[in-house]
């Protein structure tokens, strides 16, 4: 599957694992050539890095804690320094905890709202100041979740932190549509990713085969494959995709609002 992507240069963020290393590569295989991948555990993003360096392409690993909003101030900065081109962002971080209306503690609250929401929140400011500055096209994907919509009853930050990304996204897209900066959201369903093991392993106890046992219990027999996701995303970060903004598209086999029959 072939995009236009030889044009971006792109920061993603939770590139060192899962969707967003998926996303790396992906992009690669479509023509980027500029790669930003960030995250706040230093060991993963060094191998990630490593990985995803090629002939003629450059990666950069930049170790950041999306918890604090002076670091997501100076990843955009870091990342004009090493790509002043860049034009393109993924946020495709984030913490999943568990907690519900109950037992969430303020901390909890803060700790998802600050990576899930606020982090992308600053990291499209930085970018689009210096976009609108040089009148430059862009194109955003803030992955969120089918949570967004209602989630379950332990997902009560989660579920609410990714439902303030579809309305921040689609406010921003709004915003700079006369701008050529677009924004979309893609909202993935249950995925199988290694932050998701270890929530599961974590949190409800599961063993070595989880994967295997959940996907018995869905329609089409699969969790959500990060592989198969990607293409979509560099889709809609490339200009094949033309005037595609505020968009949400919901990844998944769940159908949203469906009535049990």
């Amino acid at each position: 599957m072939n995009f236009d992507n030889k044009n971006n240069s792109v920061l993603i963020t939770g590139g060192t694992q899962g969707l967003g290393f998926e996303i790396a590569n992906q992009l690669i295989e479509n023509g980027c050539s500029e790669i930003i991948i960030a995250g706040r555990n230093k060991k993963k993003g060094i191998i990630a890095e490593k990985k995803l360096l090629k002939k003629n392409v450059e990666v950069k690993y930049i170790m950041t804690d999306l918890r604090n909003a002076q670091e997501c101030h100076n990843l955009i900065v870091e990342s004009l320094k090493y790509f002043p081109k860049l034009n393109s962002l993924v946020n495709s971080a984030a913490v999943t905890s568990r907690g519900t209306i109950d037992n969430t503690s303020t901390e909890l609250w803060e700790e998802h709202m600050n990576i899930n929401l606020r982090a992308p929140f600053l990291l499209m400011q930085g970018l689009i100041k210096k976009l609108k500055k040089n009148k430059e096209p862009g194109s955003i994907v803030n992955i969120a979740s089918t949570s967004s919509y209602v989630g379950q009853s332990f997902l009560t930050a989660y579920s609410t932190s990714k439902g303030g990304l579809l309305t921040l996204s689609k406010n921003t897209a709004l915003a700079l549509r006369k701008d050529k900066i677009r924004v979309n959201v893609v909202a993935p369903g249950w995925m199988n990713t290694p932050g998701e093991d270890e929530i599961q392993k974590k949190y409800h106890g599961a063993s070595d085969d989880w994967v295997k046992k959940a996907e018995k219990t869905l329609p089409m027999g699969e969790l959500v494959n990060p592989k198969k996701l990607a293409p979509l995303v560099c889709y809609l970060l490339s200009f094949s995709s033309g005037i595609i903004t505020g968009s949400i598209i919901n990844y998944d086999q769940q159908i949203i609002g469906a009535v049990p029959e």
